[in-house]
């Protein structure tokens, strides 16, 4: 009993200190109400705040510049006159001694539209592209992957008289294969050589005759010994250290703004004739540039950006009486290639010094009887002026 009185007293204790120490705290709040003195308490802000403090962002790498656009020249107005008096339409330009002669667009690019051709008008190039193939073939013998004398199964050994067909033998039209007999169907590169295989030969080695499927199995090759596509390779080890801006391949073709249209002139009329699958066209011409990427690419060949001097020998060695080097015909005074395609055509030549170059690039196929003819009246009239 006595030990439950004691905590009961000690309770009572406790709520008296209670309610005088409340009484005080009540006191002095209200004399601080009274006299002003209150502060505003400051609160802890519970938002986290994001820390401010990032990695130094790297300088952004400098654009490159935009190449302004080349202007037309006119140095010798016979040959402005010439190509005029011909209703020529497409762009030409004439090199020589490193000093540009002529460079200039004529007639229309898209008759439709009534759009101008234009110095950077892109066109196809045909059979020209044969001379890109083989500079590629040569870059892979001067890298020792391949050498134009091994025989062709030493790389395709389903190849028909591989042991017999050697590399030279499908760069100078020399083969003897019976090639790929074209459709209108897409088709792959692989597809494309194994067709060229199952068709076999008809004849031996050594006599001219002139086909696209020698370069699509070149092409082909590149590849396979590269081991990139034929499209990269091409823009990797040519265009780029050629200086070519715009050439590509067909796939890419109508997406560049001032591509060209071709045309053929039937009865009187212009008609833009019908493409096949270009990819039939694999290695042997579907691709494009402007007529000012041919020159760099004929400049560059002459000058040892793209293959060694001793390949560029071999390059421009006739591999029959046609006169067909590898890519090119060798002529007298000069070298020089042709191409054609529904709509386009195009003559490309040098002379042996190196001195002189004519690029003609057409987006009417035939409205000039002859493009060699061209060619040779344009170094004629270089040789008088």
């Amino acid at each position: 009993m006595m030990h439950y009185r004691h905590a009961n007293w000690r309770y009572r204790l406790f709520l008296v200190s209670l309610v005088i120490t409340g009484i005080a705290v009540i006191t002095l709040v209200a004399r601080d109400l009274m006299s002003g003195d209150i502060k505003d308490i400051p609160v802890t802000p519970t938002t986290v705040i994001a820390n401010t403090t990032t990695k130094a962002t790297p300088p952004a790498k400098p654009k490159p510049p935009i190449a302004k656009p080349l202007p037309t020249v006119v140095t010798n107005p016979a040959i402005d006159q010439y190509l005029t008096r011909l209703n020529f339409s497409g762009t030409a330009v004439v090199v020589r001694n490193g000093q540009v002669i002529l460079r200039k667009a004529y007639g229309l690019r898209d008759r439709d539209k009534q759009l101008p051709n234009e110095i950077s008008t892109p066109y196809y190039i045909g059979s020209a592209q044969k001379a890109i193939i083989a500079t590629a073939i040569l870059q892979l013998q001067d890298a020792h992957k391949l050498n134009v004398n091994d025989s062709i199964n030493k790389y395709l050994p389903d190849f028909p008289n591989g042991g017999t067909i050697k590399l030279k033998n499908l760069l100078t039209h020399t083969s003897g294969i019976v090639g790929h007999a074209e459709t209108n169907a897409a088709i792959t590169p692989h597809d494309l050589v194994t067709d060229i295989e199952k068709r076999g030969i008809k004849s031996q080695p050594g006599h001219w005759n002139y086909q696209d499927s020698n370069y699509s199995v070149l092409g082909y090759l590149v590849e396979k010994l590269s081991h990139q596509s034929l499209d990269t390779y091409l823009k990797q080890h040519i265009y780029e250290p050629a200086g070519m801006t715009s050439a590509g391949s067909y796939r890419t073709f109508l997406k560049v703004t001032n591509h060209s249209v071709g045309y053929q002139i039937k009865n009187g009329q212009y008609t833009t004739p019908a493409l096949p699958d270009l990819s039939q066209l694999y290695g042997c011409g579907n691709i494009y540039m402007s007529a000012n990427d041919m020159y760099q690419f004929d400049h560059a060949l002459m000058s040892g950006k793209l293959i060694s001097s001793n390949a560029r020998q071999q390059m421009f060695t006739p591999g029959s009486p046609s006169t067909y080097g590898m890519g090119f015909y060798v002529n007298p005074g000069s070298y020089s290639n042709h191409g054609v395609l529904s709509g386009w055509n195009l003559v490309n030549g040098f002379s042996h010094s190196g001195q002189t170059y004519v690029v003609i690039m057409a987006n009417v196929q035939n409205n000039i009887k002859s493009f060699g003819s061209v060619l040779n009246q344009i170094f004629g009239l270089l040789n008088q002026s």
